[in-house]
């Protein structure tokens, strides 16, 4: 069999893949230990209904959460990862900041259909509990993986936003979301994508490479 190569994967890159992971991850032991905090409702989101088909793409934002660094450190060339894992560390620092500092959570509805979608929602409500609503990692994490594809593979960012779009609009229709805090999901991913074009022009980034 062929041998596969990663020309670009370096030792310093795996261990910047080792700190985005568990920068990432971070997310999990918060969400299991939080208590209290706001909701920030809208009227309009008590008209948002529960759409169980919603979780695919749902579940495809979480895969992405992990996939797309890995993917990065292995065939993103020098000097265009570097800025990409600045975008993902400030983003996943900042919103572990918010998620203590000024906790958040969404009140669910119940779930009384038993079809397939349905009982995978069950099981997400389960395992992924109410609190880190706002901002929506979901939102930031797409949005974030969305620009830097799209600057990577430019004749397919029509399909990364799509499939974009469809991630940060299940974050409404599985209700683990409300709309602000996609709005903030939106914002924050903003603020950590120029934060990494940004470094990138200003420093000529080469940590990773």
């Amino acid at each position: 069999m062929p041998k596969v190569k990663f020309p670009y994967f370096t030792r310093r890159r795996l261990l910047w893949l080792a700190i985005l992971l568990v920068a990432i991850l971070l997310y999990i032991p918060i969400n299991q230990f939080q208590h209290g905090g706001v909701q920030l409702n809208l009227p309009i989101d008590s008209q948002i209904p529960l759409f169980p088909p919603a979780i695919t793409p749902y579940l495809l934002g979480s895969v992405i959460f992990i996939a797309f660094p890995v993917l990065a450190a292995l065939y993103v060339k020098p000097k265009e990862f570097e800025p990409y894992a600045v975008s993902i560390l400030t983003a996943a620092v900042i919103s572990c900041l918010a998620y203590l500092i000024f906790p958040t959570f969404v009140t669910r509805p119940d779930v009384t259909s038993n079809d397939f979608f349905s009982q995978v929602i069950k099981l997400l409500y389960q395992t992924d509990r109410s609190y880190n609503a706002a901002p929506s990692g979901h939102t930031f994490f797409t949005l974030i993986s969305c620009c830097y594809v799209s600057r990577w593979l430019p004749k397919l960012k029509w399909v990364w936003g799509i499939i974009a779009a469809l991630i940060i609009a299940s974050t409404l229709f599985t209700r683990q979301h409300n709309i602000l805090d996609v709005v903030c999901g939106l914002a924050l991913g903003a603020l950590a994508y120029f934060a990494g074009r940004f470094t990138q022009r200003k420093w000529n980034l080469d940590f990773a490479s």
